[in-house]
C-alpha cells in the first residue's frame, strides 16, 4: 500500500510539473484536475482523476471543449465499468466453459460497439483527430500505469 501511495504521489507530481507548464498558458481545466487528483479520497478516485488529466493534457482539450467533453466520458466510463464487471462476473469461474467464452466474446464485441459510439459522440464535440486521440491516451495510460506498478512490485487499484 505503501509503494502505491508512493508511486501515486510521484505520478501526480510528475503531472503537476507538466501541469505548471500548461497552466501558465491559460490551461485552467488541467488545474483542476490536479487539485482532484490531491483531494481524492481513495486510491482508485484518484487514479481516476490523474488518467483525466492524463487525457486532457494528451488531447489538448480546451475547457470550452471539456465543458462538453467530460460528461460524455463520464458516461462512458459508467457505461465500459458495466460491461467489464459482467465481464469479470463471468469469468469467475474455475473451470471455463464453451459458453463462458462466447460470452466473454460477447462482452469484447460491446466494448469495441461502445467504443464506436462513443467516438461518433465525441467526434460531435471535438475535432476528429481529438476524438480518436481519446483512446489512444487512455491505453498510454494504462500501459504507463501498469509498468509503473510492476516496476513498484504492487498491484493496481480495483476500478
Amino acid at each position: 500500500m505503501k509503494k502505491l501511495s508512493l508511486y501515486i504521489f510521484t505520478l501526480l507530481l510528475l503531472l503537476s510539473t507538466g501541469l505548471a507548464t500548461y497552466a501558465q498558458g491559460g490551461r485552467v481545466i488541467l488545474r483542476r484536475e490536479a487539485a482532484a487528483a490531491r483531494r481524492a479520497p481513495n486510491q482508485a478516485q484518484r487514479v481516476k482523476a490523474i488518467k483525466r488529466g492524463f487525457i486532457a493534457e494528451k488531447i489538448a482539450i480546451s475547457p470550452e471543449q471539456g465543458q462538453k467533453f467530460w460528461p460524455l466520458y463520464e458516461q462512458y466510463q459508467l457505461e465500459l465499468q458495466g460491461i467489464r464487471e459482467a465481464q469479470r462476473a463471468n469469468n469467475t469461474t474455475t473451470s471455463p466453459s464453451p459458453s463462458q467464452f462466447s460470452r466473454n466474446l460477447e462482452y469484447k464485441q460491446k466494448i469495441i460497439e461502445l467504443q464506436k459510439h462513443y467516438y461518433d459522440e465525441f467526434a460531435k464535440v471535438l475535432p476528429a483527430e481529438k476524438a480518436s486521440q481519446v483512446f489512444k491516451s487512455e491505453d498510454e495510460f494504462t500501459a504507463q500505469l501498469l509498468l509503473r506498478l510492476k516496476e513498484s512490485g504492487t498491484t493496481p487499484p480495483d476500478e
